[in-house]
This record gives structure tokens, C-alpha cells and sequence, in this order.
């Protein structure tokens, strides 16, 4: 949070701590642009959330504390099929033996805008990969939510195992500008979640 405050000068309060899946509520309400982060110890990585009205931006702080902490950074995202016709199931690996200048080992996207899909990948195949599902005729069926996951238990992240969850904390930035704010039941409505 240092960083935060005397490089960047920014106001920050601090809430916390709250238990998982009671944390998530910080974020709340949810804003363009995002003011409040999420931070949650989680054994040997941490989890980072924040307020983004879209699904949150995790490409923001997480590497450049990466960098900066010379630590391997995981950014995955999975955002289900809303109108008019996005989706997407990402993952990113960020780290100290990345390719400069941000440092990216690995990138894997599926991603669908107005209904059209795309698909990339770059970097060095890891070995808890299957690429052989990278061949499927639709990208769709390329990458999606349960690889992710099974990805991301390659990498040692049990995302879906809550007991591996522990207290989070919100820094929240105090602003005084406008921003587009919803609350969290209000965005899963307009997307249909």
C-alpha cells in the first residue's frame, strides 16, 4: 500500500479484515474507473480483485507489484457469454524470466466480440498445457472455464477450492471525481449472470 500512497500519492483507507467469500462485498459498488482493490491471502499466492464495472481489471496493479517484488504473476480471467455477443477465458503468466518489456511468459486467450471470436497464444507451451484442445474447430471450445481451472491447479492456484481462501483486505482510493457506479446485483442483471 506504500506505493500507493508516498510514490503515488494517492488517499487510501483500508478495510478489512473479512473473511472469504464475505470480502468480495468491499468491492462494492462496483465503478468505472475502478477505485477499490481486493487483496486476499490465499497460502502461497495471492488473490487481487477490483472494482471494475466490467469484471474488474486485473492487468492494473498486479504486475507491476510482480515486477517490482520479482515474483511470477497469474492473471486469469473468464467472463461467460453476455450481450451482444462478448466472452472470454484468458490466461496470462507474468514473471521474472519473462520476455521484457512486460515480462510475459505465457498468454492464452479465447475471446469473442460482437460474436466473432479470436484466438491467440504466445510464448513457450507450459507443461500443464493440453494443447491438443487448442485444435478445436470453434475457439470457443479452445479454452473455456474447467481448462482454466485445471490450468490454473498446474500452476499450484485451487481456485475453486474455498478453503484455500484466507482474510481479504480493501484499499479503497478516495476520489473526488465522477465515476459510473453499479452495484454488484445490478451488473450480474444487465449481463444476465
Amino acid at each position: 500500500m506504500t506505493w500507493r500512497t508516498d510514490e503515488l500519492g494517492q488517499n487510501i483507507e483500508r478495510t478489512g479484515p473479512a473473511w472469504f467469500p464475505d470480502c468480495v462485498s468491499l468491492l462494492d459498488p462496483l465503478e468505472a474507473p475502478w477505485t477499490t482493490e481486493l487483496v486476499i491471502g490465499c497460502g502461497d499466492w495471492t488473490a487481487y480483485l477490483n472494482n471494475g464495472i466490467d469484471g474488474g481489471d486485473p492487468t492494473a496493479a498486479a504486475p507491476y507489484l510482480s515486477t517490482r517484488l520479482g515474483c511470477d504473476c497469474v492473471i486469469a480471467m473468464h467472463a461467460p457469454a453476455h450481450a451482444p455477443g462478448h466472452a472470454a477465458t484468458q490466461l496470462w503468466v507474468l514473471g521474472p524470466g519473462g520476455e521484457p518489456p512486460l515480462m510475459y511468459v505465457r498468454t492464452i486467450a479465447a475471446r469473442a466480440e460482437d460474436g466473432l471470436w479470436s484466438w491467440t497464444t504466445s510464448g513457450a507451451v507450459q507443461s500443464f498445457e493440453t494443447p491438443e484442445r487448442y485444435e478445436a474447430r470453434q475457439i470457443k471450445d479452445r479454452f473455456d472455464r474447467p481448462l482454466l481451472v485445471e490450468y490454473l491447479a498446474g500452476l499450484g492456484i485451487r481456485v475453486d477450492d474455498l478453503t484455500t481462501y484466507d482474510d481479504g483486505f480493501g484499499l479503497r482510493q478516495v476520489v473526488d471525481f465522477e465515476r459510473r457506479r453499479e452495484t454488484a446485483a445490478q451488473v450480474r442483471a444487465r449481463f444476465g449472470w
